[in-house]
C-alpha cells in the first residue's frame, strides 16, 4: 500500500532558501560592480599602496667634537613613531588611539598630522620620538588594527656632556612652518630636524646628511613581504672645534650659577678655547620635542638661561677699558710711562665733582699704579685731555664697536660713542663732561665679552687674528691691526702684570710659574644717590656687573681671558678668580712640565722583559 507524505511545508521552505540565495547572489554582483567600477580608481590606489611602501632612512646628522677629539655632540639610534597618512581609513580613530593609548597630546598631534598630510604621499609624519619599550609594546599589540603606524629606528641627536657649551653647539629641533617658507629651508619638508641656535644652526647645512629610503613590498596589513630598492643614507659631515672641553668645564663651574661669560682664546691664531655662558641649558631638552613646563623654566627664568652672554649681550667694560684709554694717551704722547698726577679721591671738572672709587684717593700715581690700582682720578684727567674723539678712533682700531665676525649668529656689535653717534641718536651736541664717564669705562660705551677679548688679544700680541669656533676657519686677518707702537705697549702690558702679580686688584687670576698680567673692573649699575633710596632687597638686584680681562704670558701670549659676573660686585673678588681658574687650567695643560718620575721608582715598576 502506498504511503502519502505531505511535502508542501518543505517545499515552501526551499523557495524561501532560493530566494535567499538569489538576494545573496545580487547583493554580491551589486557589491562587485561598486567596487570595480563606481570604486574602481580608489581601490586601485589602495591596492598601490598594498604593494609597494618608501620607507625613510633618515640619515644622521655630523659629530662636533672639541679640539682634542672629545665628543660634544653625536646621534644615537632611538625608535620614532611613524603615520603613513595616506594609508590611514579611519584618521579620527587612529588619533584617538594614539591619544588614549600613548598620551600623545591632541592639539600637538593635530599639528603634526596638519604639517605632514602637505608631504603625505612622500614621506609619513612624526607622530611620536624616541618611544618608550611600553610604547612600542603597545603599538605592536595593535599593529593589525592600525598598519597605517609603523615603528622605526631614526637617529636621535645627543649631547654626551649635557649642558656643556650648550651657547656654543646650540640644539636641533623640528623644522617650523615659518622656517619652511623662508629661503634657508626651502629644501626641508615636515619632521625634518634642522639646527635651531649655535653652531647647529651655524653649520646646519654641513651637519645635515642626506636621507634614503627602502621601497619594500607588503600585504594589506603592512607585513614586508619583499624589498625591492635600498638607497643608503648619507651621513651628516663632523666638526672639529677649536674648543677644549676641559678649559670649558673649569670656565663654567666657576662661574657656577651665577649669570656671567667667559671667553678664553689664542691671540696668535684667534683659536677660540673657551666660549662660556651661564646659566645654561640641556640642549638633549630640544633633541625631543621639550614640554611646555620645561619650555617655561627657560623663557621665565628672569636669568635668561637661553641667552648667549658672550655675543648677545652687551655690558659697560668699566674700569677694563682704561687699558685702551693709557694707550690711546701714551701713543698721542699725553703721558709717559713716568707721568704722575696727585689722587685725593675726587676732582672737579666742568663744574662737577667726578670721585675716585677709594676714598681719600691714591695719592700721587704714575701709569703703572694708576692700572695696578685702577685709579679713577688719573684717567678722568687722561680722558680730559684725549676727547671723545681720539677715544673712540682707538677703541674702533681694536675692535670695539663692531662684530667680531665669530661663527655664530645672532653676535651685537657693541657701542663706542663719538660726536657724530650722539647727533645723529639723539640730535644734540656732545658734552665734555660725558667724555670723562667714558674714560672709565661707563657712560654710553659698552661691549661684549668676545669684543673686549679681541681688543685685549691685539694689545697682547700687537696683530688681530680672526676669532673662530671651527678648525681651519681662521686666516689671520690684516685688516685690523695695533695702532700702539711696542714701545707703547710694553709699560702697559708690565702694568697689567703688577695688577696680578704685586700689591694689585687682580691678585685671584695669579698662578705660579705663568706670568699672567690683567685688569680688573666694577660696573655700578646704579649711581649712589639711587643707592640710597633702595631697600637692602631691591639692592641685590643692582650689585655691581664684575670683569676682569688679561693675557698670559706676559713675554709670549698665548692665551687671552675675559670674564664677566653680573652683579658680582667687584672684579676683584668675583671675577678674577674665574679668570684664574682659566688660566691654571691652560697652564696644567699646555705648559706646566711633567713631574719627573724618580729613576728609583721607575726602575721598580718597569715591566718585565723590558731592558734596564
Amino acid at each position: 500500500m502506498a504511503i502519502y507524505q505531505d511535502n508542501r511545508e518543505l517545499i515552501h521552505r526551499l523557495k524561501w532558501l532560493r530566494g535567499a540565495f538569489a538576494l545573496l547572489i545580487i547583493v554580491l554582483l551589486v557589491k562587485l560592480w561598486y567596487l570595480t567600477v563606481v570604486r574602481f580608481d580608489h581601490m586601485q590606489a589602495m591596492a598601490d599602496r598594498n604593494q609597494i611602501r618608501q620607507l625613510p632612512l633618515v640619515a644622521p646628522r655630523g659629530v662636533i667634537t672639541d679640539r682634542n677629539g672629545v665628543v660634544l655632540a653625536d646621534s644615537i639610534p632611538a625608535f620614532n613613531l611613524l603615520l603613513f597618512l595616506d594609508e590611514a581609513e579611519d584618521l579620527g580613530a587612529t588619533s584617538r588611539f594614539l591619544i588614549q593609548g600613548l598620551k600623545i597630546d591632541a592639539e600637538l598631534l593635530a599639528e603634526r598630522i596638519a604639517a605632514g598630510s602637505r608631504y603625505a604621499m612622500f614621506r609619513p609624519a612624526v607622530v611620536r620620538e624616541n618611544l618608550s619599550m611600553d610604547d612600542i609594546a603597545y603599538v605592536l599589540a595593535h599593529q593589525a588594527e592600525h598598519p597605517e603606524l609603523k615603528i622605526f629606528e631614526q637617529p636621535r641627536r645627543r649631547y654626551p656632556l649635557g649642558s656643556l657649551a650648550a651657547h656654543v653647539l646650540g640644539h636641533v629641533g623640528e623644522v617650523s612652518e615659518g622656517e619652511l617658507q623662508g629661503e634657508t629651508f626651502q629644501e626641508y619638508r615636515p619632521g625634518d630636524i634642522v639646527g635651531k641656535m649655535g653652531l647647529e644652526r651655524k653649520y646646519n647645512r654641513e651637519l645635515t646628511g642626506r636621507d634614503g629610503y627602502r621601497r619594500v613590498l607588503v600585504n594589506n596589513v603592512g607585513k614586508i613581504l619583499e624589498e625591492l630598492e635600498v638607497v643608503e643614507p648619507i651621513h651628516g659631515g663632523d666638526l672639529q672645534l677649536t674648543l677644549d672641553a676641559d678649559m670649558q668645564r673649569v670656565a663654567e663651574e666657576a662661574i657656577g650659577d651665577s649669570p656671567g661669560a667667559a671667553v678664553a682664546l689664542d691671540p696668535t691664531t684667534g683659536e677660540i678655547l673657551v666660549l662660556a655662558s651661564r646659566p645654561a641649558f640641556d640642549p638633549n631638552l630640544f633633541a625631543t620635542r621639550i614640554s611646555m613646563n620645561e619650555w617655561r623654566e627657560l623663557t621665565e627664568n628672569p636669568d635668561h638661561p637661553l641667552q648667549n652672554r658672550t655675543i648677545h649681550n652687551r655690558f659697560s667694560p668699566g674700569s677694563v677699558f682704561k687699558i685702551i684709554v693709557a694707550l690711546a694717551g701714551l701713543e698721542q704722547g699725553l703721558v709717559n710711562p713716568s707721568s704722575a698726577v696727585y689722587c685725593n679721591g675726587a676732582v672737579e671738572l666742568y663744574g662737577h665733582r667726578f670721585r675716585c672709587w677709594k676714598q681719600g684717593g691714591h695719592g700721587l700715581v704714575s701709569l703703572r699704579t694708576a692700572i695696578q690700582q685702577s685709579c679713577n682720578v688719573y684717567f678722568y684727567l687722561l680722558g680730559q685731555k684725549l676727547g671723545i674723539e681720539r677715544i673712540s678712533r682707538f677703541s674702533k682700531q681694536v675692535g670695539l664697536g663692531a662684530p667680531t665676525g665669530v661663527d655664530l649668529l645672532g653676535e651685537v656689535s657693541g657701542l663706542v660713542p663719538s660726536e657724530e653717534w650722539k647727533r645723529r641718536t639723539f640730535g644734540t651736541s656732545w658734552h665734555a663732561g660725558e667724555t670723562i664717564s667714558v674714560a672709565i669705562g661707563q657712560g654710553p660705551i659698552d661691549v661684549t665679552p668676545v669684543q673686549l677679548a679681541r681688543a685685549i688679544g691685539v694689545v697682547s700680541t700687537g696683530r688681530n687674528a680672526r676669532l673662530h669656533l671651527v678648525q681651519g676657519n681662521g686666516p689671520i686677518e690684516r685688516t685690523l691691526t695695533s695702532p700702539f707702537s711696542d714701545e707703547n705697549l710694553r709699560p702697559v702690558r708690565e702694568a697689567m702684570w703688577s695688577v696680578v702679580n704685586e700689591w694689585g686688584t687682580g691678585r685671584a687670576a695669579k698662578v705660579d710659574g705663568f706670568k699672567v698680567c690683567g685688569k680688573t673692573g666694577t660696573v655700578q649699575m646704579i649711581s649712589n644717590a639711587t643707592r640710597l633710596r633702595l631697600s637692602e632687597e631691591a639692592l641685590e638686584r643692582f650689585e655691581p656687573n664684575a670683569w676682569f680681562v688679561g693675557f698670559a704670558p706676559l713675554d709670549d701670549p698665548k692665551v687671552v681671558v675675559a670674564v664677566i659676573v653680573q652683579r658680582g660686585g667687584s672684579g676683584s673678588g668675583a671675577a678674577a678668580p674665574i679668570a684664574g681658574a682659566i688660566f691654571q687650567s691652560y697652564y696644567e695643560k699646555h705648559v706646566k712640565p711633567p713631574k719627573e718620575i724618580p729613576a728609583e721608582f721607575a726602575l721598580k715598576n718597569m715591566p718585565e722583559g723590558v731592558s734596564r
